[in-house]
């Protein structure tokens, strides 16, 4: 699985940012999650092994539909607006890395998935980078 994340992550790290419409499945009205008075905005869809979708700078959960349309058939996707994009709030700060990682770990949390795979596109992918540098529980002895 996190072969499959990875090598994800790189094949749309190479493509344009666009925007492709409304999330399959998704429910007409908004989901949060609150992080430290923030409010993020997510979609769940789908069951089995949960993937998390980060978009790229200047787009919304959304860009991720047609990839979201494929995994949800035997995943649970997870797609939330990175913070001060779509409709997750715009605070004044916390728009470093370290920071949004929090927010999908929060997400996350509050979904009760204690697993998942994170795929980011553009300045998604350093947020899943500042996910997985955080998140990764290194071996005794490094």
């Amino acid at each position: 699985m996190r072969c499959v994340a990875a090598a994800l992550a790189l094949a749309l790290a190479g493509c344009p940012s666009f925007h492709a419409g409304p999330l399959p499945g998704t429910p007409a009205w908004a989901t949060f999650v609150d992080v430290d008075g923030v409010h993020v905005h997510y979609r769940e869809l789908g069951q089995g092994p949960a993937v998390v979708l980060l978009h790229g700078f200047g787009d919304t959960g959304d860009m991720s539909a047609p990839l979201a349309a494929e995994l949800v058939r035997d995943h649970t996707v997870v797609v939330p607006d990175l913070r001060g994009m779509g409709l997750s709030w715009h605070p004044a700060g916390g728009y470093d890395k370290k920071t949004q990682a929090g927010d999908i770990r929060a997400v996350r949390a509050h979904l009760g998935v204690d697993h998942a795979a994170v795929v980011g596109h553009d300045i998604g992918t350093m947020v899943a980078y500042a996910y997985a540098a955080v998140t990764v529980t290194r071996p005794p002895g490094w």
